[in-house]
Formats: C-alpha cells, sequence, structure tokens
C-alpha cells in the first residue's frame, strides 16, 4: 500500500499540471497576439491576484479548458496588474472579465460572475453559443440510436399550444429576465469595486 501511494500522488500531479497546460497563462503582447493568431476560437479571462471571485473561479476555468468538447477552444488568463497594456487594448474596466474572441475579433465581453455555484454551467452554455464549431463537435457525437430516441421522442410529444395566448407570459419573462440582468451586472460591479478597493488596501 505504501508503495502505491507515491504512484498515486505523481498521477494526480500530472493530472492537474495537464489541466493546467490548457490553459495560455498569457506572459506578454507578443504571446496574445500570436496566441490570437493561432487559434480561430479563444475566450480569455481578465483577471488579477488580489480578486477573490477570480480565484475561486480558476479551478472550474481550469476544468473546462480540459473538456474534450472544447478541444478547438483556446483558454488563456490575462493578469491586469501585469499586462495592463493588453487591458486597455481590450477596454477592460472590472475583473474577472470573460471576452470571447473569433478570428482575432471580439465577439463578446462578458464582466463579473452572476451565479458563482452555476459559474462552470454559463460559461460552458456561452462558449456553445459563442463558438459554432463547439456546438457543431457536440452535434457529431450523437450516435445513430440517440438519434432514433430523438425521432421517436418528437413523435409522441404532444401538439405545442398555441403561441397567441402565451405572448403576455413570455413578455413578461423577457422583461423579468431583463430586470435580473441589470440587477446582477450591478452586483457583479460592485462586488468588482469592493475587491478592487481590498487589493488596495491590502485587506
Amino acid at each position: 500500500m505504501n508503495r502505491i501511494l507515491p504512484y498515486a500522488l505523481l498521477l494526480a500531479a500530472l493530472s492537474g499540471a495537464a489541466i493546467q497546460a490548457k490553459v495560455i497563462q498569457i506572459a506578454d503582447e507578443t504571446q496574445f497576439q500570436q496566441a490570437m493568431k493561432n487559434n480561430k476560437n479563444m475566450v480569455v479571462e481578465f483577471s488579477a491576484g488580489w480578486c477573490s471571485v477570480c480565484n475561486n473561479i480558476n479551478q472550474p476555468y481550469q476544468e473546462l479548458a480540459a473538456e474534450k468538447e472544447f478541444e478547438q477552444v483556446a483558454f488563456a488568463q490575462v493578469d491586469v496588474d501585469k499586462l495592463d497594456g493588453i487591458s486597455k487594448q481590450n477596454g477592460i474596466v472590472g475583473v474577472p472579465t470573460f471576452v470571447y474572441l473569433e478570428g482575432g475579433n471580439k465577439k463578446v465581453e462578458e464582466i463579473g460572475v452572476q451565479n458563482m455555484p452555476a459559474f462552470k454551467d454559463h460559461l460552458r452554455e456561452n462558449l456553445r453559443k459563442n463558438f459554432q464549431l463547439a456546438q457543431n463537435d457536440q452535434s457529431a457525437e450523437i450516435t445513430p440510436a440517440m438519434m432514433e430516441e430523438i425521432v421517436v421522442d418528437a413523435e409522441v410529444a404532444p401538439p405545442a399550444p398555441a403561441a397567441e395566448p402565451n405572448i403576455f407570459v413570455r413578455i413578461f419573462e423577457a422583461v423579468k429576465n431583463i430586470v435580473m440582468m441589470i440587477f446582477m451586472k450591478i452586483v457583479g460591479f460592485f462586488t468588482t469595486v469592493v475587491d478592487a478597493i481590498k487589493g488596495f488596501f491590502g485587506a
């Protein structure tokens, strides 16, 4: 048993290193430009060492980078304190900020984390939505048997109700979602400000 333990620890360390290696740690502007040039799809997390939210989401971010579904997406991290120039070029005003790049061009920018427990699922959905390639990879793994089940489910499913009676419900849901999104953005902004103040005063 004692002989097995060192090998188990070594294997765990190597697994952690493999996950870590999936995320590109940007060291300078040249590396950043090269990463954009070499990768059609890339998500960049702008973070800081003093940011508690950034530290809390680091592990799930690393885990997503290692998922097979996103092997065609490059994951990168930029420390805003060390690389102020890159941060200013990308208009970063708070951390964490996630920038989705396609062909070197910014598609979407998302500031803060709305829901910490759901962060991994939220980021996964954003990756699927913003990078068509990831969606194609996922659909390519559907087997004929799975397609058969989907068809059967579609056949036995009841017809969809008419859209007219639900129009007010849809409007209400849309307004509610917009209000919640604005509220969470405000909360995320103030959280970022508080973290920045704490970091500045060494709290």
